[in-house]
């Protein structure tokens, strides 16, 4: 049942940002910036980082200058400044590490996890570059819609040798009739099942490679450091909460990606 978390932080950005496109520009901005927060907030747990706070804090702080570059920069390819923020954000990871000593345990694991995480939040800009990018904006919905339904299936109580094909199949078929019956005069069917494709792609291998952690055990530093058993509780509802943020928020972050860079190709 907790696996439905993140098909619920997926459903509420997905319609964030659809609702949005329609709205105006400030309010997709807004919709974008949930989820950077969402994955600021989620990451740091779902990686058991020794350093939560500070690593939300920095992937908070990189995920909206990305946003506010994308927003500022007029010409394409609308990320310049990207290159930029990443570099300086490899350089925080690196020192921010250094603070808890040369001696640190899994120190390569976490400058891993952080840097993953900052090309992650760095990702959700490209959904402010993908709505900048002059004509229509059809592929940013059947993208979003491509992403919850793929999303449903991996949610599925059944192994991934099942939930990962229907994702995609899925996904390619709601990318397809709705460029069909709903958005046949601004997106080809070729061009949206290549997009609905490459959406049950992403989120089926998210699933996989992330997945896993939800069922893995509870920081086991904190749990083991409290004796009381509500403690324990509290601690490992906190977490399964934080995990299922990540995973919902991460594909929508990543999917932006997908669609800017067939924008472009199309443009």
């Amino acid at each position: 049942m907790i696996r439905w978390i993140r098909v619920a932080v997926a459903l509420v950005l997905v319609l964030a940002l659809s609702a949005s496109v329609y709205w105006g520009y400030t309010l997709f901005l807004l919709a974008t910036g949930l989820i950077v927060f969402g994955v600021a907030y989620g990451w740091p747990r779902l990686t058991d980082s020794p350093q939560p706070r500070a690593t939300s804090i920095m992937l908070a702080l990189f995920g909206v200058g990305g946003l506010y570059a994308a927003w500022q920069d007029s010409t394409a390819p609308y990320l310049d400044w990207l290159p930029v923020l990443a570099g300086l954000g490899l350089l925080w990871t690196f020192v921010q590490n250094l603070t808890r000593g040369i001696g640190a345990s899994y120190a390569v694991a976490n400058v891993s996890a952080q840097v993953s995480g900052l090309v992650i939040v760095l990702s959700a800009s490209t959904w402010v570059a993908a709505i900048t990018v002059p004509g229509d904006k059809e592929a940013i919905v059947i993208g979003l819609a491509s992403l919850i339904v793929a999303q449903c299936m991996t949610a599925l109580p059944w192994p991934a040798i099942y939930t990962s094909p229907l994702a995609i199949a899925m996904s390619t078929a709601v990318a397809g009739i709705l460029s069909v019956l709903v958005f046949a005069q601004a997106i080809s069917l070729a061009m949206a099942l290549v997009l609905g494709v490459i959406m049950g792609l992403l989120v089926a291998a998210v699933d996989r490679m992330l997945g896993l952690v939800a069922y893995a055990k509870f920081q086991a530093a904190n749990l083991e450091a409290s004796q009381n058993i509500e403690v324990k509780k509290n601690v490992e509802k906190a977490r399964s909460f934080a995990v299922q943020l990540a995973l919902g928020a991460a594909p929508i972050a990543l999917g932006g990606v997908v669609v800017y860079a067939l924008e472009r190709v199309a443009s």
